[in-house]
């Protein structure tokens, strides 16, 4: 990657339709000048606490403050040994933190971190908050899920669908907090292409969305609109956890819509003279950029186009959905929903796919909100 590469990124948590309070946590620490960001890179974190009444949020919001700034102090080891320094020493925080109080036992909080660095993608995990990577049409998992689920998998006991189905999905073999010496796990740093993007999110997203889906939004719209979607399917399916989501596009965001009216994007910038010293500096940095990625290890993959049996079953879930509303009495602008309905069905019919699923995700952000509303009157805010 290089400092002026492009990058749009988005955020949004949700305490959910089933939490009191939000124990998720997210940062995004985006270097101010290009000499921090040839050492540290940007930063993007997304925490998931564990504990009762507000000791998970309390570990989070340790994790999203602390690591961030820890990794970003240290000068004189790799990126690699920064983070996982600053994991530890957080670690062993909210560890010392729990130990100190009857009332912190059992604190603890998941952590995920992208770093993205002049090497490519650095990726430190830990817990069951998820990575991943959209890139040409298809989705990839770059963590490994610290859970009791897919331990059983990695040691081939079990499939993860009959995981899916038999082993609770919120039981955690790694976090931060329960154990000072935490073993962290680092990937890549992986290559970066123009166009890839990112998506860190907690379980109360990836539980409720498969895969494909979280592809399809975060692949073909803007990080702030797929934010918006995704949060609103996950509450529409239940939203029985926080959920958190962070979208990072490397490149700028184009709406395909309007795309004909931009200047051509693979036209040619005119070449530039520069000197000899240049020249060879950046030959120099190209090279030692293009050495650095390792190994990818892609836990899961899949792929996540747009495609007629997503964008029919994500229409009938609405449809479902609105026909809840109408029988509870969700306070509806039922006018703007009528229009949304109207336009995702007209568009579908002509073939118009991605207009088709914008449209069905603008009628899941007005459900979602008119379920709030109604759960806080008293009703039962969602249908599976």
């Amino acid at each position: 990657m290089n400092w002026d590469d492009i990058i749009e990124d988005a955020a949004l948590t949700d305490t959910g339709m089933r939490r009191a309070n939000n124990q998720d946590s997210h940062t995004i620490v985006r270097a101010s000048r290009s000499e921090p960001w040839k050492l540290r890179g940007h930063v993007y974190m997304v925490a998931d606490g564990m504990g009762a009444h507000a000791v998970g949020e309390l570990a989070s919001k340790l994790a999203c403050d602390n690591i961030p700034h820890n990794y970003n102090k240290m000068k004189t080891v790799t990126a690699p040994e920064a983070i996982t320094k600053a994991y530890k020493e957080v670690g062993a925080l909210i560890h010392t933190r729990a130990s100190a109080n009857r009332e912190f036992a059992g604190m603890g909080t998941t952590c995920s971190t992208l770093l993205l660095l002049p090497e490519g993608a650095l990726i430190a995990h830990v817990g069951d908050s998820r990575v991943y990577r959209m890139r040409q049409h298809r989705i990839d998992q770059l963590s490994f899920d610290h859970s009791l689920a897919w331990e059983l998998v990695r040691r081939n006991h079990i499939s993860h669908e009959d995981a899916a189905k038999a082993v609770p999905r919120n039981v955690i073999t790694r976090s931060l907090g329960p154990d000072p010496n935490v073993e962290v796990d680092i990937e890549g740093p992986l290559p970066v292409e123009q166009g890839d993007v990112f998506l860190l999110c907690s379980d109360g997203l990836s539980g409720h969305i498969e895969d494909a889906e979280l592809g399809m939004f975060a692949g073909n719209f803007s990080p702030k609109d797929a934010c918006r979607y995704l949060v609103a399917l996950a509450n529409l399916r239940g939203g029985q956890d926080n959920i958190t989501v962070v979208i990072t596009r490397i490149g700028p965001w184009v709406e395909p819509d309007t795309a004909q009216d931009l200047p051509r994007q693979e036209e040619p910038a005119k070449p530039q003279k520069a000197g000899l010293l240049q020249s060879l500096a950046g030959m120099i940095r190209r090279k030692k950029v293009e050495a650095a990625p390792v190994e990818e290890h892609v836990y899961r993959t899949a792929v996540c186009a747009i495609s007629d049996i997503l964008v029919d079953g994500l229409n009938e879930h609405v449809r479902k959905i609105q026909a809840h509303a109408i029988e509870r009495m969700w306070p509806v602008d039922w006018t703007m929903l009528a229009a949304y309905r109207r336009q995702a069905d007209d568009d579908r019919a002509a073939g118009k796919l991605r207009s088709s699923l914008r449209a069905i995700g603008e009628a899941m952000a007005m459900l979602s909100q008119a379920g709030r509303i109604h759960k806080k009157t008293g009703g039962a805010a969602n249908v599976s």
